[in-house]
């Protein structure tokens, strides 16, 4: 009891440390005066107000990209895990694959990818198309060329999350349609997504959600196009002008978690009473798979869309790779292939520091978060303390910080702190390990809930200490789920741009804002051949993270 209530004040004091200072700055830095000025003021939001044509024009276009990529995405998504799990279409482990291998590419280089195929001037297809036809395929810089991209960047995940209630779900409720005379699609209509419809929900707020936060894509494909969004309008209040705007910045910062907030009670209403989708019951069952007959190629076909969407942006980042300035592919091109990209990336050092640096602050930032969420986890799980679910509710916090928003506040918090870690990679460190508490917690709950507690009590009864316990039975049965966790933060903390690029300073540059910098300066050759040589790292990465999942039914 006394190592549970010690450990208990050390947790509580640690998350209390790395998530109420950020979110107390941000709240403050809201209603504090300029220079000059004393006490607190409103003037942040009423300037951020005054404009009512630009606040709607912001939630116009934040909603509008949100709902469209995130519908878009629930649509392929739901529809390939469907056909790969209930279905015998062909070619399931490639999209399978393909999905998890979308973990280890940065989403930065999927977009500067997509960028070169669907550009309206220059892309490769928009080329192409327009020799053949006369016009263009899409015009990219668009509020539809936006929602397009990030609804095919976030279909990998929604495939692999849509996939696990599929994969679990009672066929019998089906066949009996079937029986009844239902056609394939009435039994999907009627019986197949409505149980499913928790999870469809579930995973329809976190894409709109991740999607009303993200900043790729808006930042690369919507400034260009004219089309702003309160993530991009945080940057540029920070990084646009002479002396950065705190004060209006964090207004902005604000009303964004709250529509982050109220963008989650929708679905604790609906999937109140989860009962009603109970389809796992005492009685065994068979997961059967649905015959497509002459439409099995059309399915399997379907699936391959998976790896076509990961290999197409890397095929053009591949062409730009090994030539001097972007081209069109032709045969006269290919006399100017090279490797001389590929020779400057490896020899640049402030390009090989940014892959160090990176390296150093998610190796930090995910041993920190899985460290201190299995503690949380195993207090909440095993031990008896009223108090324990205070811990639970403090790491959840990070949760609604979109990153952007969590760069502002990190910032403002160790500009205000007397901690010198301001320019240093530990501020990195610091901001990561807080942003991803969250998804940490996921993975030590679903290791810990699979181990029985009389494990535990067994070994206490044999006068085993806690510590003994812990390091000869909890650990080595829990370690699957703490490694891919741990491989979950490691590579989505390398992919993440936000963040990272409000916080870095000259020589703790991390990876993703180095290709922000080579695209930014139009090095599109050496940012092609480094983007290529990190994701041939970070997929190696996200192929150990599948063969974990895969073998102890993680999910991610």
């Amino acid at each position: 009891m006394d190592v549970t209530r010690g450990l208990f004040i050390f947790l509580l004091i640690a998350l209390a440390y790395l998530v109420l200072p950020p979110l107390f700055f941000i709240l403050y830095s809201s209603v504090s005066p300029d220079l000059g000025q004393t006490g607190l003021t409103l003037n942040h939001f009423t300037s951020v107000l005054a404009s009512l044509s630009d606040i709607r024009r912001l939630l116009w276009n934040s909603f509008l990209f949100a709902i469209g990529s995130s519908a878009l995405a629930l649509t392929m998504g739901t529809t390939l895990a469907w056909l790969a799990e209930r279905t015998d279409a062909r070619f399931r482990a490639a999209a399978y694959v393909s999905a998890y291998l979308s973990f280890g590419v940065p989403g930065i280089i999927k977009v500067v990818g997509w960028i070169l195929l669907l550009g309206p001037k220059a892309g490769f297809l928009n080329v192409a198309a327009s020799a053949l036809t006369g016009t263009i395929l899409l015009n990219l810089f668009s509020l539809p060329g936006m929602i397009l991209i990030e609804g095919l960047l976030w279909t990998p995940v929604v495939f692999l999350l849509m996939a696990t209630p599929f994969r679990s779900m009672d066929p019998s409720l089906e066949e009996s349609a079937a029986i009844a005379g239902s056609t394939s699609w009435q039994v999907f209509r009627r019986i197949t997504f409505p149980l499913a419809l928790p999870s469809a929900l579930a995973v329809l707020m976190l894409t709109f959600v991740r999607s009303l936060e993200a900043f790729e894509i808006p930042a690369l494909v919507g400034i260009p196009a004219g089309v702003e969004v309160f993530t991009t309008k945080i940057y540029f209040q920070i990084r646009q002008g002479f002396l950065p705007r705190y004060g209006q910045a964090s207004a902005y910062s604000v009303i964004l978690i709250l529509l982050v907030v109220l963008s989650l009670l929708p679905y604790y209403r609906v999937t109140r009473n989860t009962y009603k989708f109970t389809t796992i019951t005492g009685r065994g069952f068979r997961p059967h798979r649905i015959a497509l007959g002459s439409w099995r190629w059309l399915g399997g076909a379907l699936l391959l869309f998976l790896p076509a969407i990961q290999l197409f942006p890397l095929a053009a980042m591949t062409w730009a790779s090994f030539l001097p300035y972007s081209r069109q592919p032709s045969f006269a091109a290919l006399e100017l292939l090279s490797l001389n990209n590929y020779a400057k990336t490896l020899s640049d050092i402030t390009i090989l520091r940014s892959v160090t640096n990176s390296v150093i602050v998610s190796v930090a930032a995910a041993t920190g978060a899985v460290v201190l969420m299995y503690l949380t986890a195993w207090l909440v799980v095993r031990s008896n303390l009223k108090s324990r679910w205070a811990l639970d509710q403090i790491a959840m916090i990070p949760l609604v910080f979109p990153g952007i928003v969590m760069g502002v506040a990190i910032l403002k918090t160790y500009l205000a702190l007397p901690v010198p870690i301001y320019g240093t990679l530990w501020i990195l460190v610091f901001a990561f390990t807080t942003r991803y508490l969250p998804y940490a917690l996921r993975f030590c709950y679903s290791g810990l809930l699979g181990v029985h507690r009389e494990l535990e009590e067994g070994a206490a009864a044999s006068g085993a200490t806690w510590a003994q316990t812990a390091r000869s039975i909890v650990i080595p049965l829990t370690l699957p789920a703490l490694f891919a966790g741990w491989i979950y933060i490691f590579l989505i903390t390398i992919r993440d741009l936000g963040i990272a690029l409000l916080l870095y300073s000259p020589g703790s540059q991390v990876i993703s804002v180095t290709i922000w910098e080579l695209w930014e300066n139009g090095h599109t050759g050496e940012l092609a051949a480094f983007s290529l040589v990190v994701s041939a790292g970070t997929a190696f990465l996200a192929m150990l993270f599948h063969r974990f999942a895969e073998r102890h039914s993680l999910q991610v």
